[in-house]
This record gives C-alpha cells, structure tokens and sequence, in this order.
C-alpha cells in the first residue's frame, strides 16, 4: 500500500529526443495546484484587461489614418523584402 502512496506522489517519467535522454520528475500534487491557480486568474476582467493592453496602441491612432495603414503595411513589407534579397544579392 505505501508503495502505490509514493508513487501517486511522486513519477518519473523517461524520455529520448535523438541522441539526448533524461528523465523527468512528476509530482501529481502540483498539478493540482496550478489547476487552482490557474482558476483564480482566468476570471472575465483578467482577460479583458489583456485584450486592452493588446489593441491600446491602436486606439490612439485616428481612425483616418487606421484605414491607410492597413492597405500600406502588406505594400511595405514587400518592399522591405524585395530590398533585402537585393542587398542578399550584392554580397
């Protein structure tokens, strides 16, 4: 009995990758906790407050100016690209 208590507590778990081995230690009562963690910060207002930081820089711009960016950016980078295969082919 106090075998399988140990061993519920605490894995191992083998791998290979290649030629590169090891080994990897589990202890199941982790994963418990970073469920329960996970849980507290995955409420509605954590989430909305990332969604705000990613798309606050684009709501300083104006929207006059959003529009033509759009169409430009895919414009640039094609410039940018062929540029750099041109500066690729003078070396």
């Amino acid at each position: 009995m106090e075998g399988n208590e140990k061993r519920k507590d605490h894995r191992e778990i083998s791998y290979q990758v290649g030629w590169k081995k090891g080994k990897i230690q589990w202890n199941e009562g982790a994963s418990d906790t970073l469920r329960a963690h996970k849980g507290e910060l995955e409420d509605g207002e954590t989430e909305r407050k990332r969604l705000q930081l990613i798309w606050f820089p684009a709501m300083k711009l104006p929207p006059v100016i959003i529009l033509p960016l759009l169409y430009a950016l895919p414009v640039i980078s094609f410039v940018c690209t062929l540029s750099l295969i041109y500066g690729l082919r003078q070396h």
